[in-house]
């Protein structure tokens, strides 16, 4: 009931947000009434473009009518939270797992699908374990991917390395050395796109990973009090604070924007070495300039390791993927069967790898060498697949409250607003 009570109040909360603004609150009835299976994805990507064609194939295979329905990102989360809260889901969604979904889950609105993939051990065998913990929840599996893989990546241009005679930065002391070396030959040493504060967050799961290890935000997540407090997580945030501090980033990071290309033009021009990004970062650069990359201009690396942390190198954070789920409803058993026969197909799978994603399936090694990206494609599946923890985004993991008082206190860490030391205090009294 403590679950269900959440959904209706943060539903409440977005109607009211949504018709103060003169927005209407779409509470679709069962859309189509018996026989009609519905599924709700976000547009403007890979589900675009090959879910229809696999809802064809279930109906063909089925007989059962299947509508799939596309919204934009923001407004899919306030009308998914929204439908939730009034008992009137689709039967399968989009989603990225983690706090959104554990609410979900807590109100008794999904499907567990690990009864289904006992019956069927190879549909489980059929994902890479490192992608999986954002749907692991409470000893139940309650998704699949269906997304490209997304880690946070170092992004460097080759020609600035080669007129430098430097080599991307493989630990944070190296990092920390080619600063003043790049400044010195005129370079801004890294973009960052601060305008847009999602992008702090990269580089705080990462550095926080790999001085604190995997257990500092397990222990946030857990709810545990002092989690916030952690030394660890202090120290990760003076390293941050001590490479603003040394101009890596410039003056003008705080007005520089990702999302609108600013951060990774710096790089492709030559202007800067080196950006911090998730996956998309690569097929965001060849989509602004397809014969620079192919031509060989572009690097990229795992991020730094740190001398005498606690985390793993090989440890990656960003998005693992997107997945898809099924409500707890009375066609949940045939969208497990979407699920399992159609989304998880290896004509899914081949049209996912075709149009430039790095699906966490297993047993894809040939496909992948075989695509026109297949340096970049193979590097980011063999980081996921080696793994030994793949850390959910922060935004993701967390519900949405504490996500944007992460994104807040971040931003004013970068700013030389509060200290590390205040930063944690500050999310710490948020967690009360």
């Amino acid at each position: 009931m403590r679950g269900l009570r959440r959904l209706c109040a943060v539903a409440m909360v977005l109607a009211v947000g949504l018709t103060s603004t003169g927005c209407a609150v779409l509470l679709p009835p069962s859309e189509g009434g018996a026989g009609l299976i519905t599924t709700w994805a976000i547009s403007g990507g890979g589900e675009e473009e090959l879910m229809p064609s696999q809802g064809d194939r279930f109906q063909d295979r089925t007989g059962r009518r299947m509508q799939t329905q596309f919204f934009q990102n923001d407004p899919y989360k306030n009308k998914l939270w929204v439908s939730m809260g009034s008992g009137t889901p689709p039967d399968a969604f989009f989603g990225w797992g983690g706090g959104a979904l554990e609410a979900f889950i807590e109100a008794g609105q999904v499907a567990d699908l690990a009864p289904a993939m006992r019956e069927h051990p190879e549909w489980r065998q059929n994902f890479l374990p490192s992608v999986m913990s954002p749907v692991d929840i409470g000893g139940g599996t309650y998704g699949i991917p269906v997304g490209g893989i997304q880690p946070v990546l170092l992004y460097f241009n080759k020609d600035v390395y080669a007129e430098t005679g430097l080599r991307p930065p493989r630990s944070w002391n190296e990092l920390l050395d080619q600063v003043p070396r790049l400044q010195e030959a005129g370079y801004l040493p890294i973009a960052l796109g601060g305008a847009d504060s999602w992008t702090y967050l990269m580089w705080e799961e990462a550095i926080v990973d790999r001085v604190a290890g995997p257990e500092a935000f397990k222990a946030v997540l857990d709810g545990k009090p002092g989690a916030w407090l952690n030394p660890d997580i202090i120290k990760a945030n003076t390293m941050l604070q001590d490479l603003v501090r040394r101009g890596a980033f410039g003056n003008a990071f705080p007005s520089t924007s990702a999302e609108l290309g600013q951060q990774r033009t710096l790089v492709a021009s030559g202007r800067a070495a080196m950006m911090v990004h998730l996956g998309s970062g690569y097929s965001d650069l060849l989509g602004d300039d397809e014969k620079w990359v192919r031509e060989g201009h572009l690097g990229w690396a795992p991020f730094p390791a740190v001398e005498g942390g606690k985390g793993d190198p090989a440890n990656l954070v960003g998005n693992p993927t997107t997945f898809m789920s099924v409500t707890a409803g009375p066609e949940a058993q045939e969208a497990v069967d979407f699920l399992r026969q159609d989304l998880s197909s290896d004509a899914f799978t081949r049209g996912r790898v075709a149009r430039g994603d790095v699906p966490p399936v297993t047993g894809i090694e040939d496909e992948l060498r075989a695509s026109e990206d297949a340096d970049y494609m193979t590097f980011v599946y063999d980081l996921a697949k080696n793994a030994p923890h793949f850390q959910q985004s922060w935004d993701q993991a967390l519900p949405p409250g504490p996500a944007q008082n992460v994104l807040i206190n971040l931003q004013k860490l970068f700013l030389d607003q509060i200290s590390p030391e205040e930063f944690s205090e500050l999310m710490e009294e948020s967690t009360r």
